[in-house]
């Protein structure tokens, strides 16, 4: 019975991971509102980018990155 449960959880693990995140959403938006959700998701994804920058180069990394972002293009 144990395997074939962990077979499942393995062949299904995108499938099981999308639908837990779409009822978190969906509990999200419906307890704190659509506006509050979406702020959170954006600082959520501004603060997973910062951390991964720290982690490829430290704040070196993160400078490089914004100083990337702002440059003109002539």
């Amino acid at each position: 019975m144990k395997d074939g449960f962990t077979e499942f959880l393995r062949n299904n693990k995108w499938t099981i991971i999308i639908v837990f995140l779409g009822l978190l959403i969906t509990i999200l938006i419906f307890t704190i509102n659509f506006w509050r959700t979406l702020l959170l998701c954006v600082i959520l994804a501004v603060c997973y980018l910062m951390g991964s920058l720290l982690d490829q180069g430290g704040r070196e990394r993160v400078k490089e990155f914004f100083q990337a972002l702002f440059r003109k293009n002539s």
